[in-house]
């Protein structure tokens, strides 16, 4: 359940939506948006797409995500992507998804069918 402050005093931008909440509930109301501090540890970004900048560690029950999802792509190999070549060099990127898919079917066979000692 999120919980929103009944009040907020920043500086304003432009007009925007705000959630408002009272006595009698939440409601959105059309209004003036309010720009986020330039120390916002959390920023939203409602542009094409969406995005969310979290700017510290995400914690999700008492696991630091972003070291979870290291530790995900070691164990899987997955090889470390380059966005940036990959916006001037869009073979790569298709090379890597194509190398990703083709994985993805190697593991799933060698799953199912077990290794050569008898384990799966």
């Amino acid at each position: 359940m999120a919980y929103f402050p009944t009040s907020v005093t920043l500086p304003t931008i432009p007009s925007g939506s705000l959630l408002t909440a009272g006595s009698n509930g939440s409601s959105w109301t059309t209004t003036t948006a309010y720009q986020h501090p330039t120390d916002a540890v959390m920023v939203v970004n409602q542009g094409d797409p969406p995005t969310l900048e979290v700017k510290g560690n995400m914690v999700i029950n008492g696991r630091d995500l972003e070291e979870r999802l290291d530790t995900i792509e070691k164990v899987l190999n997955i090889p470390e992507r380059d966005v940036t070549l990959e916006a001037k060099h869009p073979k790569l990127k298709k090379m890597y998804d194509a190398y990703i898919k083709e994985l993805s079917k190697y593991r799933m066979w060698e799953t199912i069918k077990g290794d050569d000692n008898g384990t799966t």
